[in-house]
């Protein structure tokens, strides 16, 4: 039993250094696509990069034209993981999502803002943009294909119409009197939104009817922003909004390393856990609400405390903690019926060392009944003599011995058989 227990944890030992060893220590470089320099996005990936060389990781920012183009350089194996805007395809094969993407978390909510001139009538309605100069983000942004989603999902048109100016810039535009409307789609507190929410000709709103758009896009959450909530000297905005807002999501390719993994949750969990206007405190990083399939290691970290294995042990180690729990949870699953199975396994493998001899102790009786020569009957004893020969040498555990003597006394009543008909048939 203990040789069979032995094995047994030399085979789980084996496949536990096997998994580890064959990938165990990481790459100390990451590369995470952000949008542009000065977006909220690239302001996020700053905190990321500043948390992750804590550890000795280097984090290496990938400028770009915002969700959309992030998706794409993931997908493009350019980039290890990105900030994506909820309810933007992953680029795949025939429309479908690109298997090859998940999502490590949920990390905050972007809600759908309409800044315009005080005293703009109709700046809150879709249906009446056509009329007006309005700013819906710039090419490959999350906030472009927002604005181009919620027009397409309400059956109206002017998508194409919409200038293609975001961030900055459409910021700028909008307290210069270039443009009438700026949308954006992007955190309360993104930097480049801070002179508008100042600037006291520059109101905000929600689109008209927003219930009308949350009802439609599953991918669209509500929120709203109550009185003074962004300046409360100024009151602003002067009454409650109600929003329409979407997730973002912390994307990663599949064959990102387990180790980074962790350190990216891990970092995730200090710059997006605290409470702010539209969240409360821990509500992210959360596995919920996204469009990308949930990373299976990532949300194990999630489900648990944060681990204070790396206090102890090289944090790439530690990582390895949660990679061989989902390597071992399905192999404990087949292994538990197994092990219920090895008592009667083992039983049974004894008892054959015996029972296996059964076979010739029965064909020696059958010719011995028919026998008479005395040389067949010595050739007999001598098959006899083999198999008790056999019997005095095998090891078996004493719980098992008694098949042992049990085979040794039809032995003997075998023999005696055999010696009863030897002296008959001497002469």
């Amino acid at each position: 039993m203990r040789l069979i227990a032995l094995i047994l944890m030399s085979v789980i030992g084996g496949f536990v250094a096997l998994a580890v060893l064959l990938d165990l220590v990481p790459e100390r470089r990451a590369v995470m696509a952000a949008g542009g320099a000065g977006s909220a996005y690239h302001a996020i990936a700053l905190h990321y990069r500043d948390l992750l060389a804590e550890d000795g990781i280097t984090l290496d920012i990938l400028e770009t034209a915002g969700s959309v183009d992030n998706l794409a350089r993931l997908a493009a194996g350019e980039a290890d993981v990105a900030l994506v805007q909820g309810g933007i395809p992953a680029p795949g094969e025939a429309g479908s999502d690109d298997p090859r993407l998940t999502a490590l978390a949920t990390v905050f909510l972007e809600p759908l803002l309409v800044f315009h001139r005080e005293g703009l009538d109709g700046a809150d309605d879709p249906a009446r943009w056509g009329d007006l100069r309005v700013a819906g983000g710039g090419e490959g942004s999350g906030t472009r294909f927002a604005v181009r989603t919620a027009l397409r999902t309400l059956g109206l048109d002017g998508a194409d119409d919409l200038l293609p100016l975001g961030g900055a810039g459409a910021a700028r535009a909008l307290i210069e009197d270039e443009i009438d409307v700026a949308i954006f789609v992007a955190p309360v507190g993104a930097g480049y939104l801070q002179p508008l929410y100042e600037e006291p000709d520059i109101a905000l709103a929600s689109i008209r009817d927003v219930e009308a758009l949350r009802r439609r896009l599953p991918f669209v959450m509500e929120a709203d922003l109550p009185p003074a909530s962004l300046n409360y000297a100024a009151v602003k905005p002067a009454e409650r909004i109600d929003l329409a807002a979407m997730v973002a999501q912390l994307a990663a390719r599949d064959d990102l390393h387990p180790a980074l993994i962790d350190r990216f949750v891990k970092a995730a969990r200090a710059i997006h856990g605290e409470r702010d206007l539209l969240s409360g405190e821990g509500q992210f990083p959360s596995t919920e609400a996204g469009t990308l399939p949930m990373n299976k290691q990532s949300t194990t970290i999630l489900a648990a405390a944060p681990s204070r294995l790396d206090r102890y042990i090289p944090w790439w180690m530690a990582a390895q903690v949660t990679k061989m729990a989902l390597l071992l949870v399905p192999l404990v699953l087949v292994m538990l019926p197994l092990l219920r199975l090895l008592p009667g396994l083992y039983g049974w493998t004894m008892r054959s060392r015996v029972y296996k001899h059964y076979s010739d102790l029965i064909d020696i009786e059958k010719q011995a009944m028919a026998a008479r020569d005395p040389a067949r009957l010595g050739a007999l004893d001598a098959r006899l003599d083999a198999v008790q020969e056999s019997l005095t040498h095998m090891r078996l555990p004493e719980a098992y011995r008694d098949r042992a003597y049990t085979m040794q006394m039809h032995i003997d009543l075998i023999r005696a058989r055999l010696k009863g008909k030897q002296g008959t048939e001497t002469p």
